[in-house]
């Protein structure tokens, strides 16, 4: 009875119209509740054929009414589950709050009035007040704040980040490192199919004012001689935003201090004063502006260096929807009839931005281009709905696109941002939502919008196409896989965040942390700063952190019930050991630099991994850098590099089934008959494309991982490579939802590498670059294809 009754209700449901979600939850409940004949169950007298006036039989009389008392069984089934559902659970995760059981007005509108017969019916809980001494509220809230972040400072949008989010406090900052609820996945669609934004306010932006040619030239000193200057005729007009390494004074490439982005004030005049905003992650934010100081006081520039960490926020947008979402809520002061059109300097940018609005994704346009705009304040329009979604492009709007996109205009990036004074005015200009809230109260019509006046807010921001590490650091275009990263950067004035951050979220967009955007990162077969850069003391940090934590967490265990990594010959299991790879020492001390490094650019890349010997490499990069040095003007002897100690940047894929860890090992292969196993295994699965157990198979631990209280590892019969055959290790590791399988990013030796294409080219091999990942708890190795990331 049960499942023709199901089957009757779904054929009613699929008759139904479309509706939202909200729509459709709502519509279940009525139905729910509703006890009664559907229209589909007909009386079965009136379908057989006429009898009037005959005798009517019980048995066809029961058959008729038979589906009508079905209906009403399943109806009163279905009114009582709803109604020991409370509003609370019902709501979907993202809208659930703590206060809502006592706070109504944490609920939406149309469920107030059930929550508050809820709690009438509800009789309220019997307490024990608590004694003692309860501590006083401070009276200053804002000076309570303040004292709060003597330690880690807040961003703008901290006090809805803190409510939603769980947060960390890292580089000085109290962050959100990942929504509460379960969002690796939720995480992975949203920047595939909508828009994730994230807050990258803590990245730290530093001012360099000055004459154009000091400016060059310090940062000639310091940044890498392998990629574009600072001067380049590409980014010294201010039309396109840069990307580059920051090291110490002359010390390329073996002082690497982090990854830079760098914008100049838009400008024809190469003779005069400029400036020049340069983007630090804060881990390294020290580190960098004492680099920059020594430079200066080095080569005796006049150039005033100014933090403007306090001034600026920025949001990063990602993901198919976030262009369409960015046009609903960044709104032109030009769109108003009382602004002159003709006078204001963001007419031309704002009439590109509205011919933006058809663009299907960032990475289409030119990389690293900026758009300068003055937009009225978010909240005059708030909650702004997202547009349909629609595949059909006007011709006229399709040929006005391919018309940007083929000749993309240079005098767009202009706006009043750069000037602080202006930046003062916004901050103290802007609206209360007090104020606002007066100003809707005066309409007729609840709902309805604010209209902008002069006496509004005009927010001057530039928009900042960020496309893949390829197409921005080294010059390639974007592919498939690292659109996963392009989007927007929208750099506004501090004092704006909140307001642009809550239409974002009431919009659509899902927010995102920082440990998101790592995994998106990995996604995209990025590296990520600092946890992938190796060489740097960003790096060096973040890997004691987390051995720390690693190491605790083994000490807490008993002793009975611990791994045994001695057992199985694993020295350091908690940090990868680049300091043993490379044959340097490290020292204790966070503030010292390691002595091995990573070498950075294509071109180096290939110059020495295509040298016949080591010491022809080594010669080789020796004299790529001192012509490069050169170029810029700049003497360098560099009779102390040493190739030795280099490293490359790398990722893995597995073969086969298996998913890496953090610090896990890799080795060469040196026997030809497991290779020949691994490549007739490996071509095998992809020929038949039976992947269906590997797939089921790569959610769930490794059955390869030892467990310190579920084997004994006397019993355990274990063979791995010798040491010898070492070559690197992994920072970042786990399965990955984009490729769907196990994959890593990580960093070899040099030396290792070019075993690696030598043992490659001598044997033969059909499949290059096969190596061995063992995992610090396996008992076994997996196969993995290895690729250097130039």
């Amino acid at each position: 009875m049960a499942d023709n009754n199901n089957g009757s209700n779904k054929r009613h449901r699929d008759e139904s119209p479309a509706k939202a979600g909200r729509d459709k939850r709502r519509a279940k409940q009525q139905s729910d509740r509703r006890i009664g004949p559907r229209s589909e169950f007909a009386n079965t007298l009136s379908q057989s054929s006429p009898n009037v006036g005959g005798a009517i039989t019980p048995e066809d009389y029961m058959a008729a009414r038979l589906n009508e008392v079905r209906t009403m069984q399943s109806a009163i089934r279905s009114a009582s589950n709803a109604l020991t559902c409370l509003v609370a659970q019902a709501l979907p995760r993202d809208m659930r709050r703590r206060a809502a059981s006592h706070d109504l007005n944490r609920l939406p509108a149309h469920l107030r009035a059930r929550a508050a017969q809820e709690r009438a019916d509800t009789p309220p809980n019997a307490r024990r007040k608590k004694k003692g001494k309860r501590k006083a509220k401070a009276d200053n809230v804002l000076q309570e704040y303040l004292r709060r972040q003597k330690e880690n400072k807040w961003l703008g949008t901290h006090m809805w980040h803190t409510k939603r989010m769980k947060m960390n406090n890292i580089w000085g900052y109290r962050l959100a490192r990942k929504p509460n609820i379960k969002s690796a996945r939720t995480i992975y669609r949203a920047f595939q199919h909508t828009t994730v934004i994230h807050d990258a306010s803590y990245m730290g932006c530093l001012e360099m004012e000055g004459s154009y040619q000091d400016i060059v030239m310090v940062m000639n000193h310091v940044t890498d001689v392998s990629l574009p200057s600072v001067g380049s005729e590409r980014f010294n007009h201010g039309h396109r935003v840069g990307h580059t390494f920051l090291y110490e004074y002359t010390g390329c490439p073996s002082q690497c201090i982090c990854p830079i982005t760098y914008l100049w004030m838009p400008s024809d005049d190469m003779d005069g004063r400029r400036k020049l905003w340069i983007w630090i992650h804060p881990s390294s934010f020290a580190e960098a502006y004492t680099s920059l100081q020594a430079a200066q006081a080095s080569l005796s520039k006049d150039i005033t260096i100014t933090d403007q960490r306090d001034q600026l926020a920025v949001f990063e947008l990602s993901g198919a929807s976030s262009t369409s979402l960015m046009q609903i809520i960044l709104k032109p002061v030009e769109e108003a009839t009382h602004v002159c059109k003709d006078s204001s300097p963001t007419a031309k940018a704002a009439q590109v931005w509205r011919d933006l609005r058809c663009l299907r994704s960032s990475s289409s346009l030119p990389s690293g281009v900026v758009i300068g705009l003055t937009v009225q304040d978010p909240r005059l329009d708030f909650p702004q709905k997202p547009a349909p979604k629609t595949n059909v492009i006007p011709v006229e709007k399709e040929a006005r696109l391919g018309e940007l996109l083929s000749q993309w205009p240079k005098d767009i990036s202009q706006s009043t941002i750069w000037d602080a004074d202006i930046r003062n005015e916004v901050q103290s200009s802007m609206p209360s939502e007090h104020a606002l809230n007066k100003r809707r109260e005066q309409h007729l019509l609840p709902g309805t919008k604010l209209e902008f006046t002069e006496n509004d807010s005009k927010m001057p921001i530039l928009l900042v196409q960020r496309g893949s590490s390829e197409s921005l650091l080294r010059g390639r275009q974007t592919t498939c896989t690292n659109e996963l990263m392009s989007g927007w950067n929208i750099i506004m004035p501090k004092a704006c965040a909140l307001s642009f951050w809550k239409s974002f979220m009431f919009a659509g967009a899902r927010a995102a942390g920082y440990e998101d955007v790592h995994a998106m990162h990995f996604e995209s077969k990025r590296p990520n700063f600092p946890h992938d850069f190796v060489g740097t003391k960003a790096c060096v940090n973040m890997l004691t952190m987390a051995k720390n934590e690693s190491e605790s967490a083994w000490k807490r265990r008993p002793p009975a019930k611990r791994f045994n990594y001695e057992k199985f010959g694993i020295s350091r299991p908690f940090d990868p050991p680049f300091d043993v790879l490379t044959h340097t020492t490290q020292s204790e001390a966070s503030s010292s630099r390691p002595a091995y490094y990573t070498l950075y650019g294509e071109k180096i890349i290939s110059l020495v991994l295509a040298a016949a010997t080591d010491d022809q490499a080594q010669m080789q990069a020796r004299d790529y850098f001192i012509n490069m040095f050169a170029k810029r003007g700049i003497t360098m002897q560099l009779d102390a590099l040493q190739l030795s100690h280099a490293l490359l940047q790398i990722r893995i894929e597995y073969l086969d089934r298996g998913r890496p860890e953090a610090n896990a090992m890799i080795y060469l292969i040196d026997s030809d008959a497991e290779y020949n196993e691994i490549s007739t295994s490996y071509l095998a699965n992809r020929s038949s494309k039976a992947n269906k157990a590997r797939d089921s198979d790569m959610d769930i631990e490794d059955e390869d991982e030892v467990d310190g209280d579920a084997m004994d590892v006397d019993k355990v019969e274990t063979k791995f490579p010798p040491n010898d055959d070492c070559i690197g290790y992994l920072t970042t590791a786990s399965f990955s939802f984009n490729e769907g399988c196990g994959s890593g990013l990580g960093a070899c030796t040099v030396t290792g590498i070019r075993r690696l294409q030598a043992m490659d080219q001598s044997r033969g091999r059909s499949i290059k670059g096969v190596v061995w990942i063992r995992n610090t708890r396996a008992v076994k190795c997996r196969a993995a294809r290895l690729h250097v990331i130039t």
